[in-house]
């Protein structure tokens, strides 16, 4: 936390508004994982978890979404995935997944198994 507070204040104009919102709603748990947090406006869709009010993805629309992701991937030591779905009226789900060695790669989501 204090690496990615140091960034977001190094950073001019809008480029430190876009990053605010990531800011505020993450947080690392006792062995350094990120995890979301919860708006507490109730309006997510997700049921935030009664001991540390995390939630398994973010929903809304993140202008600078690649961007964060481009940056974790640099800082990520253990892998993981951020995921956000979409407020629109298409319900696009889709992140990345990081394996800790300052790689990426797309998640989406897509159709599987035959119609029934």
């Amino acid at each position: 936390m204090p690496e990615v507070r140091r960034t977001l204040q190094s950073r001019k104009g809008g480029a430190r508004d876009s990053y605010r919102f990531f800011l505020e709603r993450i947080a690392l748990d006792s062995e350094g994982f990120l995890l979301l947090k919860a708006g507490g406006d109730g309006r997510d869709p997700y049921e935030p978890d009664a001991d540390d009010g995390t939630v398994p993805a973010l929903v809304g629309k993140w202008y600078e979404a690649e961007r964060i992701a481009g940056w974790l991937k640099q800082r990520c030591e253990k892998g993981g995935r951020i995921v956000l779905h979409s407020v629109e009226a298409d319900g696009q789900a889709w992140g990345w997944e990081f394996d800790g060695q300052g790689r990426m790669r797309d998640l989406v989501l897509k159709p599987v198994g035959k119609w029934r």
